[in-house]
């Protein structure tokens, strides 16, 4: 069996017996990865507020979502983000930072989870990717290919479908929506790797919050869908995402990358910590 055989079973937050974060047994070789990605309102999040505030336990199913955190944008203009929404097609997890020349040659790298997975980056309990084998080693990169018309679950908005990415936000009293339809990759890499050296958990988190706060919305002055077909263009929008970018639409698209994390979740709490190892530069 290759040792990057897929070996995926999707079962809401747990997966072969998976409970919460916990870890797998490793083959002779390889390590046994988990991996789960949620965005600002993660479980651990979650139960903290819980415990500061016990009352909400009478009231509040354990699997509810909380909104995401009060947020600004780079204006510093009020945005409370109602909904977000991604679709991942499929994973892979590289030791390189940099693309290598036979993906430049178009070759195909074999596919550690395999999806669809549609994720509520709002919900209190992150979406599991799954279990998959992979050769032990240090990884610096995770390469995921976004996917559009995908068969969507009964609680996803209707603005998702035909589209791999869905906001809904309110950004200083106007109503902003949102919405990517292309299948292309985005990544995150760098110089700094997580060690897969045994059965592991990694976790993929994308922080709204710092998404929302390198984004200038300012222009943003009655309601706007924010499309493919409507970029809703400007100056200096995004330099910290990226500087060239003319509009909103690269700001998003482009700024899922930079708002992302990936890490190692060693104790199992479903949140990248200082001492757990992070992709970082």
């Amino acid at each position: 069996m290759n040792s990057k055989t897929v070996k995926t079973v999707i079962a809401g937050f747990a997966a072969l017996s998976m409970v919460g974060c916990s870890q797998q047994t490793a083959s002779s070789g390889t390590v046994s990865t988990a991996l789960t990605m949620t965005g600002s309102s993660q479980a651990s999040t979650i139960a903290k507020y819980k415990i500061e505030h016990p009352w909400l336990n009478l009231f509040m199913p354990a699997a509810m979502a909380l909104p995401a955190p009060a947020m600004t944008d780079a204006s510093g203009a009020n945005v409370t983000l109602s909904k977000a929404w991604v679709v991942v097609k499929e994973v892979e997890l590289e030791m390189t930072e940099q693309v290598s020349s036979a993906e430049d040659d178009g070759a195909e790298d074999s596919i550690e989870f395999s999806g669809p997975f549609v994720v509520d980056l709002l919900s209190a309990a992150p979406t599991s990717f799954g279990v998959a084998e992979v050769p032990a080693g240090v990884y610096r990169r995770i390469k995921m290919k976004l996917e559009k018309d995908a068969v969507l679950p009964a609680e996803a908005p209707m603005g998702l479908a035909g589209n791999s990415i869905y906001f809904e936000a309110t950004v200083a009293g106007n109503q902003l929506t949102y919405s990517a339809d292309d299948g292309t990759e985005f990544k995150i890499s760098g110089a700094g790797g997580i060690n897969l050296g045994e059965s592991s958990n990694v976790l993929m988190a994308i922080k709204l919050a710092d998404l929302f706060k390198m984004i200038d919305l300012s222009g943003v002055t009655s309601n706007v869908n924010i499309t493919s077909s409507n970029r809703v263009a400007g100056v200096n929008l995004c330099p910290l995402i990226d500087p060239s970018a003319q509009d909103l639409y690269t700001c998003f698209r482009k700024g899922l990358e930079a708002a992302g994390k990936l890490g190692k979740d060693d104790d199992g709490d479903c949140e990248i910590e200082e001492h757990e190892d992070e992709v970082e530069d």
